[in-house]
């Protein structure tokens, strides 16, 4: 049996659901002809009722929706879609209250409302038993950089990676195992994406970013962080500095959060795990998002910003990952494609 969970940023579900010609039916069709037992929903973009009423066809037929649209109409938006029933559904990542981080609670709160997080419960056959696991749905900030966007994702980084370490705790002391899937608007290596030198000043590869990754998921399959090594730094350094300076921040000056997270570096014994890198360690990609200007799709000109991370009792179990492009760029319903991943 198993179980399967796939991840896409639908860029906007109304638009997704819709029928563009013969050789693109959207996501409609995609849902009923492909294996997962839950889909991890981003960029949304609509409220619960309209969201129901675009995919009402895959509603009518068993699954189960629970979602959490933004404040602002038509902005982001997570939702999970599952054949199995959904419970303890949480929006927001908000955390116990950290006496060594009295900051923590408070930053995690200014995203409640921001369609960025949902978390829900479903039992699935995994290792051969049915058990509890929390599935998330995560749509991280974009950014861009020299721009208060920027400043929004560095504070979200710094709620969320708290927020990641309080989690992999409670797996790791005998709580329900985890995934967290989503849009994570970073590539974390030179191997997710295409072009990588002319983006190292660019949102998606800056060194604090990709450091905020080092630090929740490691380093796997290199033995040491990417950022500022040689191949990162060329004859001239990296454009964009090292990680501690957040480069692309207008108003955003690191805190208690930050700094710590920046002082402890990369977690050599992760909580997380980036399970696609995990079962495909070698190949540049695979990517999930190519842009719709020039020929990104076509050249296979990508970034891999779609990923699963997992706690170690469900990577254990992980055994295939794949992305589900395409065939032509006219037969999209999404810029981006889905990433699945199969647990044994």
């Amino acid at each position: 049996m198993g179980f399967t969970v796939a991840t896409v940023n639908v860029n906007g579900i109304r638009a997704a659901a819709k029928v563009r010609h013969e050789n693109n039916q959207g996501i409609l069709p995609w849902l009923a002809a492909h294996p997962a037992d839950v889909v991890l929903m981003q960029e949304v973009r609509a409220d619960e009722a309209q969201t129901a009423k675009a995919i009402a066809p895959a509603l009518e037929e068993g699954w189960h929706l629970a979602q959490a649209p933004a404040a602002a109409k038509g902005r982001a938006g997570v939702a999970i879609l599952s054949r199995l029933p959904l419970r303890d559904v949480q929006i927001g990542f908000g955390y116990e209250a950290n006496p060594e981080h009295p900051g923590a609670e408070e930053a995690a709160r200014e995203f409640d409302d921001s369609g960025r997080y949902i978390e829900a419960t479903v039992d699935a056959e995994v290792g051969g038993t049915t058990q509890p696991i929390t599935v998330a749905s995560l749509y991280l900030p974009s950014g861009a950089s020299g721009t208060a966007k920027q400043d929004e994702k560095f504070r979200f980084l710094d709620a969320f990676a708290h927020f990641m370490h309080q989690r992999a705790a409670a797996a790791e002391a005998g709580g329900q195992q985890m995934l967290i899937g989503g849009d994570w608007n970073i590539c974390h290596r030179r191997a997710d994406l295409k072009n990588w030198k002319p983006n190292r000043n660019k949102s998606g590869f800056l060194p604090a970013e990709r450091a905020f990754l080092d630090h929740v998921l490691g380093t796997y399959p290199d033995g040491a962080t990417q950022v500022g090594d040689a191949e990162d730094s060329g004859r001239a350094g990296n454009p964009a500095g090292a990680a501690e300076d957040f480069f692309g921040a207008v108003d955003y000056q690191p805190g208690e959060l930050a700094q710590a997270r920046i002082a402890a570096g990369a977690a050599t014994q992760p909580g997380w795990h980036d399970a696609v890198r995990h079962l495909r360690p070698d190949e540049d990609g695979p990517y999930s998002w190519w842009s719709y200007r020039g020929k990104a799709f076509d050249t296979n000109a990508g970034w891999r910003i779609d990923l699963h991370a997992v706690t170690g009792g469900l990577l254990e179990h992980a055994a295939g990952a794949r992305v589900d492009k395409a065939p032509t760029y006219d037969q999209r319903w999404s810029d981006h494609s889905p990433v699945i991943l199969e647990f044994r």
